[in-house]
């Protein structure tokens, strides 16, 4: 009797350790292989989307070299600065009045200015030019544009919001990222097409916004600079294409400052220049390092975070790709699952086998 119960054990408690050492070695085999395949797939994804984003400065970049570079906006510019002088020291109360202010267009609509009897040199100069700008503002998907004179005069805005006709050199906008962008173009006309980084910008709302510009040359002459204002949405676009990155997959962008650069996929409420993602991603990111690990995010949830510093015309960001630690984990379960039952059926086997050795030394009673 006890020797059967002895062998009954012994069978038992190595079925059971065979049993524990092959779940031992799948659950840490489908751990390694859960995270590598995530991994893989994340870079991937990361990979193309900081190939869409590059095309799109690309993009951007061509458009203002090309418009700064048109015919028709090296004329723009001659005529309405010529224009604008004329009006000496009136220039600032006068346009605002005539094409935003005193603009009969509905109100929000002071881009689409109807004829507002100005018959001074600049009205028939800013009519000709202003359909054309319309129509580049609709193709490419602008915010609006500018005309700007080598002393910072905003001679010439489609939009016509509160910053044309002021100075970026004096007046209130002068510390905005349009200024900036304006004045470094200045400072070196030939360093191609200049891009601010997205901030608020009080004239639109104190929505974020971000500048590109490009100087408009005469006969090797810098008449002044073209530049547009690039809203958000179409880098939020870029960043939330996410098929095939699982129910929460993302990607996004962060600043040097720590500041998101784009709209959550899961957070209704503004991020852009408002949530800030400050874990080692980031941090490795804008040191210029590129890497992939488990970190919390901006929620403060597990994600597999894979990550690369971009530069965005010359502004020094972080690309993230993630997805939850959790959903990778419910892909591995499944497996965990089977390994689950294959140590059942071991145990069964074990039993089994006990049974049949106890027989004979029953039937021999």
């Amino acid at each position: 009797m006890q020797r059967r119960l002895l062998i009954l054990l012994l069978i038992l408690g190595v079925g059971a350790g065979v049993a524990l050492a092959v779940w031992a070695l799948t659950e840490r085999y489908e751990r390694k292989q859960a995270l590598a395949n995530a991994f893989d797939r994340l870079r991937l994804f990361h990979d193309l989307r900081r190939a869409a984003l590059e095309d799109y400065l690309r993009s951007t970049a061509s458009d203002v070299r090309a418009a700064s570079e048109s015919p028709r906006v090296v004329e723009a510019m001659e005529r309405l600065d010529v224009a604008w002088g004329r009006y000496g020291a009136d220039a600032r109360q006068v346009l605002p009045r005539r094409y935003a202010k005193g603009n009969p267009a509905p109100a929000g609509r002071e881009a689409e200015p109807a004829d507002t009897g100005d018959d001074s040199a600049y009205g028939p100069y800013h009519r000709t030019f202003d359909d054309w700008a319309q129509r580049f503002l609709e193709h490419f998907g602008y915010y609006d544009a500018f005309l700007i004179n080598p002393r910072g005069d905003v001679v010439y805005s489609v939009a016509k919001e509160s910053d044309f006709a002021t100075s970026l050199e004096t007046g209130p906008y002068r510390d905005s990222p349009l200024a900036e962008v304006y004045r470094r173009v200045m400072a070196n006309p030939a360093a191609g097409v200049d891009f601010s980084d997205f901030a608020r910008y009080a004239p639109s709302g104190d929505d974020p916004a971000a500048f590109a510009g490009h100087a408009i040359l005469e006969s090797g002459d810098v008449i002044g600079v073209f530049a547009v204002q690039i809203p958000a949405e179409p880098l939020n676009e870029l960043m939330h294409f996410t098929a095939g990155m699982g129910g929460s997959g993302e990607t996004y962008l962060v600043g040097e400052d720590r500041l998101m650069r784009s709209q959550s996929r899961f957070i209704a409420a503004p991020t852009l220049l408002e949530t800030k993602v400050d874990n080692a991603s980031v941090r490795e990111g804008i040191g210029g390092k590129s890497g992939a690990r488990v970190v919390r995010d901006y929620r403060g949830i597990p994600v597999l975070s894979v990550y690369a510093p971009v530069d965005f015309g010359g502004q020094k960001w972080v690309l993230l790709s993630e997805i939850d630690q959790a959903e990778v984990w419910e892909t591995r379960g499944r497996w965990l699952a089977i390994a689950m039952g294959g140590i059942a059926g071991l145990i069964v086997i074990g039993l089994a086998l006990a049974w049949r050795l106890r027989r004979p030394t029953r039937d021999a009673a």
